[in-house]
């Protein structure tokens, strides 16, 4: 069986790509571009990791970690962002992310830090 990644990003086109990249990869993939959209799909069918974009609207990506922690707390998240710093990095840690990573063109990163998250 496939294993099932929400991907939350509020720039369509990254989401496409993502997405896209993702079921190529053999995932089962569900793409939404908000933290309440991302809330309401975790609540109604438990992803096996969410992959959660830092900057949207309304609810950031830490916001929407923290709340997810609190309800389900084995939840797998990663958190990525365009900006790297130590100051994200830490607010990622402090709000329950099990890793954060760079969003990049090629997705390797990413790639990666799935299959580390999805094989513990």
């Amino acid at each position: 069986m496939k294993k099932k990644i929400l991907v939350v990003d509020d720039e369509p086109d990254i989401l496409q790509v993502i997405t896209f990249r993702l079921d190529k990869a053999g995932y089962a993939v569900a793409g939404v571009s908000n933290g309440e959209e991302a809330l309401r799909m975790v609540g109604e069918d438990r992803p096996d990791l969410i992959l959660l974009d830092v900057m949207m609207p309304g609810l950031d990506g830490f916001e929407v970690c923290r709340r997810i922690k609190e309800k389900t707390p084995g939840q797998k998240i990663i958190i990525y962002t365009a900006k790297v710093d130590g100051v994200n990095a830490a607010k990622a840690r402090a709000s329950g992310a099990d890793d954060f990573t760079v969003k990049t063109a090629d997705l390797k990163h990413i790639l990666d830090a799935i299959r580390k998250q999805i094989s513990n």
